[in-house]
């Protein structure tokens, strides 16, 4: 067809995007671990968007531009539909290529499928293409959400093979919907080989499931995301009928892991439902707790989640009376009492000594976070830690109120850090992402040196020249909370050079004010 014969604007010699999706799925092999894409990005320094999450977390559309824009996209499908040359095709894939797919999608689909008629075989040869051939991912977008309403279900496979791509997982779920007569299944393998932004898309299509073992993937693998637990632990324990399932005699270990994750994410809350969005949560949590204090302590996780529970219900500062009677006082007296039994079991100070030292970064994250608990100092271990570079701790460090321990940090960090690259300043960075490591590291240090007045002035005076903005602010804010008594005598002449070196007028401004008194 013209379609087929068609010279498109995308064949410049630049390689597909489905080139690359392919070669990483081929690499990856049957597994269901993250995809690696060796796509080429350009500098690496520059901050990037995790993909999937700006169409995640911006997707929701300006109403009269879309409509424009969407009438505007529409206009030239059918004008490529009807005339299939290279000037039309050019017009659409340049208004395609604009970011902002998922803003429009919505509006265009609509309005295509009602002009389709008989030339619907017809834009499904073009979606195709756009899917294959295409080296830009917005136009791809277009082209799978296009396939969806205008192909056949023998496009299933290659939206299943794009949708790996976590920017492109939601379009492909959403065609595969249109495509398939029962596509939960379908969507579910797929939703088990994404991460990211596309796991917590994927599953909440997948959250009106009547399937058990879906229901069941849910309570133990399906809200596991490397963005946060927190925004899939509502739709995994309401679709995934997380008290039924904890009310069974003798839950498995993976149910009690999984429910112990989502019960922990749904305390922490955040930017989705809490706890107390969930209906069931209350009796989850007691259940949740009798099956957990029957059995020896082996996991982290689960002191993390008696601690939260526990945390919980004996906080005086809400109006517990509404709260519902969901939480009543004999369950909050059942969680409590319950939570003790698991806090308490002795095999803990073993778990959390092991994992002090071991060299798996989550569990040294949750030993040092329970020590205190438990009576374990974990500072040493994560100077050691430090000190070893096994994994940045100078935050962590900086939160000790002892002195002595800080001059320890401040001396570690002038043999382990790039001071002077640090302070090659001043520029307009915000100091984010690849190269500046050491700057965020001195962030950590900076920030806290206002609570330890005449420490760390080295320190300071690297960050006064900053190469990030972040870092010149930290260092205005603990020369700020030092009384003057405690400033160097060098002071004054060092802040009156970063004002004259400083290009950001809101930084300057600061600089002057400090220079006349405390801010």
């Amino acid at each position: 067809s013209d379609i087929d014969q068609l010279r498109a604007p995308w064949q410049n010699g630049s390689p597909s995007l489905y080139s690359f999706l392919a070669a990483a799925i081929e690499k990856r092999g049957s597994a269901q671990s993250e995809l690696e894409l060796e796509i080429p990005i350009g500098d690496p320094k520059q901050i990037r968007w995790v993909a999937g999450a700006l169409d995640s977390l911006f997707g929701a559309p300006d109403q009269s531009r879309a409509q424009i824009k969407g009438r505007s996209v529409v206009a030239a499908i059918n004008n490529v539909l009807r005339h299939p040359n290279e000037g039309n095709a050019t017009h659409l894939y340049r208004l395609l290529s604009n970011d902002g797919t998922i803003s429009i999608i919505d509006e265009v689909l609509p309005r295509v499928a009602e002009q389709l008629g008989h030339r619907r075989p017809h834009l499904a040869k073009l979606s195709r293409r756009v899917v294959r051939e295409s080296p830009d991912v917005e136009p791809v977008k277009s082209g799978i959400a296009l396939l969806g309403i205008s192909g056949t279900p023998e496009d299933a496979d290659l939206l299943f093979r794009m949708g790996h791509f976590e920017e492109l997982t939601v379009y492909s779920v959403v065609a595969l919907a249109h495509l398939l007569p029962e596509p939960e299944v379908q969507i579910w393998q797929l939703t088990k080989n994404v991460h990211g932004w596309g796991r917590i898309q994927a599953v909440h299509r997948l959250s009106a499931t009547k399937n058990p073992e879906i229901k069941a993937w849910m309570l133990r693998e399906g809200f596991k995301n490397r963005i946060m637990y927190e925004y899939l632990a509502y739709t995994c324990a309401t679709a995934g009928e997380l008290l039924e399932a904890l009310s069974a005699p003798a839950p498995d270990d993976a149910l009690l892991d999984g429910a112990g994750h989502i019960l922990t994410a749904l305390f922490n809350g955040g930017p989705a439902e809490n706890i107390m969005d969930y209906g069931d949560g209350a009796a989850a949590c007691v259940r949740y707790l009798q099956h957990m204090a029957k059995r020896p302590a082996a996991n982290l996780d689960t002191y993390v989640a008696a601690r939260a529970m526990r945390t919980f219900v004996e906080d005086d500062k809400p109006d517990w009376a509404q709260r519902g009677p969901a939480w009543s006082a004999q369950t909050q007296w059942d969680i409590r009492s319950e939570a003790l039994v698991v806090l308490q079991k002795p095999e803990w100070v073993s778990l959390v000594s092991g994992g002090l030292q071991s060299e798996d970064e989550q569990s040294f994250y949750w030993s040092s976070h329970i020590a205190p608990d438990l009576g374990i100092d974990p500072w040493p271990y994560m100077f050691e830690r430090q000190r070893a570079r096994t994994s940045s701790q100078w935050f962590f460090l900086m939160q000790t109120p002892d002195p002595t321990r800080v001059d320890q940090v401040l001396e570690l960090a002038r043999q382990q850090l790039d001071l002077e690259l640090v302070g090659s300043g001043p520029t307009d960075s915000m100091g984010l992402g690849h190269g500046y490591e050491d700057d965020s590291a001195a962030d950590f240090i900076v920030q806290d040196l206002k609570r330890f007045p005449g420490k760390g002035w080295d320190l300071i005076r690297v960050g006064l020249r900053g190469r990030s903005i972040r870092l010149r602010n930290m260092a205005l804010n603990a020369l700020n909370a030092w009384d003057r008594d405690a400033w160097p005598s060098d002071a004054r002449a060092a802040l009156e050079a970063a004002r004259e070196r400083e290009p950001d007028d809101e930084i300057r401004a600061r600089i002057s004010r400090l220079l006349e008194g405390p801010l």
